[in-house]
């Protein structure tokens, strides 16, 4: 009888065992632990571990990546048999850590949080280059409307298909709002936008931006307006309205 294939762990380092199993675990995946001294059960598909002991193991289909949820997904991928995609869609949730998920084919192939709205074009780059057959659209929801236009003119100036989607209806109650309100925005066919989207943060967006640097440097300072909209508008982190704050340069120069 053909014996069900599992993903196996391998890895000694603590934060990349952790954080995997709990994907695994929030996936429902069978998975097993492996020790590098012990050879590798026949039951074992494929095995994820880190870039630095990859090295190590003797094994056909190995899987690397910082990001648990994207080396679960391609183990998962790997484990499935790799039929290239030929639709993906990709489905953001705007906001400073927007949501990100990807749908190959109808199956959620992808989903995950990125750091800010500039990082969401690299995810796509390099979802791209996992699927260079696959026909692309991408999907922005419309809410939060700064951020969703710096992540829009990210991807409008990489040349992506944009689409953006109401996304009224797509908040749900779990512990991934995020993410799965992307996978919604994903699944949802938008409208498409003919040119470059205005990014001009208004009045409370920069208020809150201010609020929030207050918080950050434990009320030591708050950032000016002319830094608060740099932030916004994704010149500067926050870190560094912070600093130049603290520097006493407002933004002005």
């Amino acid at each position: 009888m053909h014996q069900m294939q599992v993903i196996g762990l391998l890895t000694e380092d603590p934060k990349t065992y952790f954080e995997t199993i709990e994907t695994l675990r929030e996936r429902n995946l069978r998975f097993v632990s492996l020790d590098f001294y012990d050879p590798v059960p026949a039951n074992v598909g494929v095995i994820i571990t880190t870039d630095a002991e990859k090295d190590k193991i003797d094994f056909d289909k190995i899987v690397t990546d910082e990001d648990p949820d994207s080396a679960v997904s391609r183990a998962k991928r790997m484990l499935l048999g790799e039929k290239p995609v030929k639709d993906l869609t990709i489905g953001i949730d705007p906001g400073i850590r927007p949501g990100f998920a990807a749908i190959g084919d109808g199956v959620v192939i992808s989903r995950s949080v990125a750091e800010s709205p500039e990082a969401v074009r690299t995810m796509v780059d390099e979802l791209l280059q996992e699927y260079p057959s696959a026909n692309v659209v991408v999907r922005i929801g419309h809410g939060d409307r700064t951020n969703r236009n710096r992540i829009f003119n990210r991807l409008w100036d990489g040349g992506h298909l944009l689409e953006i989607v109401d996304e009224r209806n797509t908040t749900k109650r779990s512990h991934t709002p995020d993410e799965d309100a992307a996978v919604e925005i994903a699944m949802t066919p938008g409208y498409k936008p003919r040119k470059r989207q205005e990014v001009e943060p208004c009045e409370g967006e920069i208020r809150n931006i201010q609020r929030i640097s207050r918080l950050e440097s434990e009320g030591s300072l708050t950032v000016s307006k002319e830094l608060a909209k740099k932030v916004a508008v994704g010149e500067l982190t926050l870190d560094d309205a912070i600093e130049l704050q603290k520097n006493g340069q407002n933004g002005c120069g």
